[in-house]
Parts: structure tokens; sequence; C-alpha cells
């Protein structure tokens, strides 16, 4: 027993030493550090806010995480689980574990939950580079290597957001390089397992290829004579030892039996599990289900997309449009090679195995890009193998097929830094989080929050750091035991509209939405995608009077279209390029256009600010009362939206004053105009 715990701990080392090998052969080919290096800044630069706003699942898994960092317990109240319930069907917990460092030191945000899933990014790039390495040993093939990994779109946008299974094909791409190193030596084989069997705790579709895998690769290395069955069976020991809380997860939520509890960690039932949902071989329609399966897995294997917008962006896909037929090719190399080499061609059907038992999957997985992200590592391999082939037989057409992926990429960079963040953005709900926060701190009273979000209550838990503690004190479902339980509320926060009572109150609400009907007073604070309306009827006293509230300028958004404002000849309401919400304001050229709104003042200093965008200058925005202007300020050029704030305007009790809008010597598109006093 000791030689082989010496044996792990050697294996140890030797895994930790493979950054020497990589810095070495660097220093004798360049390149691939310089590919890495654009890698890492294309998966890097604007990691916190690209994509824009938080997914549920994203936001999901981050609450949690940080709730068993500080209390010990997940939202559900599940000390330190093998698996999470979360919305009631789980979510795969090794995401979570492994992202309290990032927590721990950054705190809470979306940045510090995304940091794991660009750290596994880079360690994938890292290693494709090595398992290519071992397939073909030739500078050419690194340098290839490196650049094919470097701008896939699927592994930078994978590596860009906290999807928990976005864990699995990394951890499986690390444990295949301890499979090749394990051709020439026993010892990587321990590593090979760990990793192996930890990557069960990373996504369900673990359940069937981690053993299917493993089975194979024990028959390679017995075939080849690299293994002994002594070596195999420490190994099955140490696989099963690390697989047992898994499985008697697994168990526990397919026959319905009760969690079991233990100071280490909790083997939690589900309301509902989803497994069987995911993976079909566990549902018992496998026959039923796998024609159609496979279908949706050719189609998306032909177009590229499976229609989220967060896997992919059309019409780049996966990995270019053009990357199926030098896949198809590099499968012919691979298999080519694996016949020519003998002995040494068992590492590549290493990779062989790996796209077939990927593709075997399909047959029994709901196909989507998360779902069958398992075949994408080996599906690059094939094309980067294609390309080398290519280089070697005709070098002309290696360069230009290189030429044409690096072309593509510049396309997609382009698309993915300037056009994706718009379009991701309601998707994720950017803003969200701003809107609860302000809304929490504005009032002391109740916050309601939009129903129209994708379980809502989980930003407040994650932007407000909540308790778990006082959540589940507090926590009323709607479907309590459902597959996804929804909350009615917690605490002082209610998800749904609000009620018209008097007292201090606020909601949030997206901008595509009404102004919710309340009576009395109330103030309106735009952000990007949603607003806050802060309710402030408390016998009769109108929010206007409340200083350091905002000040409501009606139908601010112009969202009502031409509601309390006053347009001259040359203006009007438009719907082409609004800030945020569907409408916006425009002047075309002229300083006699104008847009006029008045309102009654009360004593206080006021600032006004709106978002503006405009082909030229000299337009002006401002506060004035009886002709005299109190406070002006020109618009700025600009084809983006930008923020334009007065100075502040003193004004007094019964003032009529006009907020004035006046056109220039180009274009004016105007939005959000917004009043504080």
């Amino acid at each position: 027993m000791s030689r082989h715990f010496d044996y792990i701990v050697e294996e140890v080392i030797l895994l930790s030493g493979f950054f020497q090998k990589v810095y070495r052969s660097c220093k004798d080919n360049p390149w691939p550090l310089v590919l890495f290096v654009l890698g890492a800044i294309v998966r890097t630069v604007y990691l916190g806010s690209i994509p824009s706003g938080l997914n549920q699942d994203e936001a999901s898994i981050g609450y949690d995480a940080y709730a068993i960092l500080h209390y010990g317990i997940d939202r559900n109240g599940v000390h330190l689980p093998v698996h999470l319930i979360a919305w009631g069907s789980g979510q795969n917990a090794l995401y979570a574990y492994l992202s309290m460092p990032f927590i721990g030191l950054f705190g809470l945000t979306p940045l510090s939950v995304r940091a794991l899933s660009l750290v596994m990014g880079l360690l994938g790039m890292i290693f494709f580079y090595l398992c290519m390495k071992r397939l073909f040993p030739s500078r050419a093939a690194g340098i290839i290597a490196m650049f094919f990994i470097a701008i896939n779109p699927w592994h930078i946008m994978m590596s860009r957001w906290a999807l928990e299974s976005n864990l699995f094909p990394t951890l499986i791409l690390i444990a295949v390089y301890c499979l090749l190193r394990s051709f020439q030596n026993p010892k990587w084989t321990y590593s090979f397992t760990v990793i192996l069997a930890i990557s069960l705790y990373a996504y369900g579709t673990a359940y069937f290829f981690v053993p299917v895998f493993a089975i194979c690769a024990a028959f390679l290395l017995l075939y080849s004579r690299a293994m002994k069955f002594r070596t195999l069976g420490w190994n099955s020991i140490l696989f099963v030892l690390l697989a047992v809380p898994i499985l008697l997860f697994i168990v526990i939520n397919h026959y319905g039996l009760q969690e079991i509890g233990m100071k280490l960690f909790t083997i939690p039932k589900l309301t509902m599990p989803r497994v069987e949902q995911i993976s079909s071989v566990f549902s018992g329609q496998l026959l039923q289900t796998a024609s159609g399966n496979f279908s949706s897995f050719l189609q998306l294997m032909r177009s590229g997309s499976d229609g989220l917008p967060w896997n992919s962006i059309s019409p780049y896909g996966y990995a270019y449009p053009i990357a199926l037929p030098f896949a198809l090719l590099g499968l012919i190399v691979l298999v080519y090679e694996f016949f020519r080499r003998g002995r040494e061609g068992f590492v590549h059907i290493v990779v062989l195995l790996w796209l077939g038992i990927a593709v075997l999957m399909a047959l029994i997985t709901d196909v989507n890009i998360n779902r069958i992200n398992i075949i994408f590592y080996p599906l690059i391999m094939l094309v980067a193998a294609a390309v080398f082939w290519l280089y070697q037989k005709l070098k002309p057409a290696g360069i230009v097929a290189v030429l044409a992926f690096a072309v593509m990429f510049g396309f997609f960079t382009n698309t993915y830094f300037r056009e994706f963040p718009k379009n991701i953005g309601p998707a994720f709900y950017d803003s969200l989080g701003e809107a609860i926060q302000y809304a929490s701190e504005a009032t002391s009273g109740s916050v309601y929050v939009t129903d129209k979000v994708n379980m809502p209550y989980i930003y407040v838990l994650f932007y407000e750091k909540i308790n778990p503690h006082d959540f589940l004190d507090s926590v009323k479902y709607i479907n309590p035991g459902d597959a996804f339980q929804r909350v009615a509320s917690f605490g002082r926060y209610k998800f749904g509209a609000p009620d018209t009572q008097p007292g201090q109150k606020a909601y949030v609400y997206g901008n595509n939405e009404p102004v919710p009907a309340v009576n009395g007073g109330y103030t309106i604070t735009r952000f990007t995608n949603y607003s806050v309306l802060i309710y402030n009827h408390t016998e009769g006293m109108n929010a206007a009077d409340v200083e350091g509230v905002q000040a409501e300028v009606p139908n601010g958004g112009f969202e009502e279209g031409a509601a309390s404002w006053n347009f001259s000849a040359g203006t009007g309401v438009a719907h082409n390029n609004p800030y945020s919400g569907v409408s916006h304001a425009y002047l075309n050229i002229g300083s006699d256009t104008s847009i006029l709104q008045t309102f009654a003042a009360k004593t206080g200093i006021y600032k006004l600010a709106a978002m503006v965008s405009a082909g030229g200058s000299r337009g002006r925005i401002g506060i004035r009362v009886d002709g005299a202007v109190r406070a002006e300020t020109e618009l700025t050029a600009g084809d983006e939206y930008h923020s334009v704030v007065l100075p502040d305007a003193s004004l007094k009790q019964g003032e009529q004053a006009e907020i004035y809008i006046t056109g220039g010597n180009g274009w004016i598109n105007i939005d959000e105009v917004r009043l504080e006093r």
C-alpha cells in the first residue's frame, strides 16, 4: 500500500513539472507562447462585463458557493452537499467548490464567479497543446495546435461564463493527457484515475461517459502492456473510493431514498432528479429517443449552432463554418497514423475512442452544445491534425487554411466584443443586479421584483449576499417540490406585481414592461434594461417632496410616445436606436428644432442628465425659468450613446421650470432624461 501511495506522490510531482517542460519548449519555439498569449487576451478582456449581465445558473452556482464558504450550507440548507439541490432538480457542485478561492479573495461578483472558467480555459489551451505534441511530436504541429485552440469560438465563449458543465471537457482533456503519458510511464495512471473520478462531480453526462471511457482506457493500457493487472487493481480501488459519494447520490435520487448526512459531506435528495432528462439512458426510453437525439446531433454538427445565443454566434458556430470538412480529413489522418505507427499508435486511438464515446453519448442525450461539450476538444484536434497533414504534404495549402481560419477569427472577435454584448444583455438580465441593489438601498420597505425574470430571487440572493439562514427562515415557494421551485417571497423581497397599500416600497421591472399601476407619488430610476420605481405614498406625501430622491421626469425614456413633451417640427419619437427600452426622441438638423417639458419645482438643487448620441455639435439641453437659463450644456457629438450631465440648477418652490432640448448642426438622438433633487 505504501509503495502505491509513493507512486501517487511521485505522479503529482511529475504532473506539476509540466510547466517547466512547456517553458523549455517555448524557449526553442516561441510561437506557441505568442498564440497562447493571444488566446489568453481574448478570454480575459472585459471578462466581468462580457457577457453582460449574469445568467441565472451563474448566479445560482455563485451564491451557493458563497453560502457554503461562509455559512457551511447551500441555499437549501444542506451541509457541504456533494451535489447542489439549487432550483430543486439539482446543479453539479464541483464548480461551486473550485470557485470558492476566487469568491473568498474577491467577494461575490460576476467576475469572481467567472474566474474559474477563465482559469480552466487557459489550462485547456496548455493541455490541448501538450496532447497534440504527444500525437504529433513536431514543431509545426505544436504551433498549429495552439493556433486552433486559441482561436476556437466554442472554447473562447466557454471560458468567459460560469456554467458548471464547462468544467467537464477540460477535466477530461487533462485526464487524456495523463493517459497519453501512461503509455510510457504507468505511474501517470493514478493521475488519470483521480481526474477522471473528480470529473463525475462536474456534469451529469459524465455518469455515462466516464465509466465507458475508463473501461476502454484500461483495456488499451493492458493490451499495450503499459499497465499491469496489479496497477489496474489499485487504480480501480482509488476510482471507486472517489466515486462512491456521487454513486450514492445517483442511487438515492433514482430510487427516491432519504438523503445521507455526514460531518464531511451530505448526499442530498433532490425534489425531482433532472439527470434522467439530460441523459435518457437513465429514463428507460433509450430506443425511442436515440433516433431523434442523433438527428439533432447531426444538425448541430452541420449548422454549428444550437440556437442558444450564449453557446454560439452565427455564422461562426462551434469551430467556424469550414471546420467540419477538415475534421473529417483529420479523422482519416488519425486512423492512418494509428495503423502506420503500430504500438506507438495507441495514443491516436485514445482520441478516436474519446470521439467515438462522445458520438455514442449523442444517442442518449437531448443534444445542445452544453450537453455534448465533451466532443469539441477531439473535434478541434481533428481539425488541427488535418491542417498539419496538409502543411506537411502541400505547404501552401496548409498556410492558406490557417489564413482562412485567422480571417474568420478576426470577424468573430469583432462580433463578440461589439455586437454580442447588445444581444446577450437581455438574455442575461443585464443591469438587473444594479436595479436590485439600488432598490434595496433606496427604501427600507418592501422590494418587489418582476416575475418576468427566470428565477428572480436568485439575483436578490446573489447581489444582496443574503444570509442563507435568513432566506430559509422566511422563504415561501409557489410550487414547492417541483423540479424548478419558484419563490413567491422571502424577507422583505416579493416577486410579482406590487400592492398599492400606503407605505414606502420599491418595484424592479423591465424597461419593456409598462410602468406599474400605483396610486400616489412615485419616482423612477432607469438602468440599461431595468427600472426601479420608488413608491412613497404616505398620507398623501408626494415623492417629489422627499429630498434626495429622483424628481420624476414623466416619460423621460419616451416609452409612452410624445406624452408629457412638446415636440416642434423636425422632432419626434422613434424606435430604431434607443439607449434602453424600445423608444427614443430625435431632433433633425437645425437650431429651430426643440423638445420641451414643464414641471412645478420644489425648493432645492436640481441636476438634469440624459443619454445622447449625436451626429454633430451645438445641440443644447438645459433648465430655464421664464426664459432665464438656470443650467445648460452642449450635447456633444458621438455615434454611441453617452451620458450628458448638467451643472446644478437652483430652483424655488412654485417656479414653473422648463426642460428644453434644442437641435444643432447634426442629428440628435436622446433617451433616459433624468432629474435629481
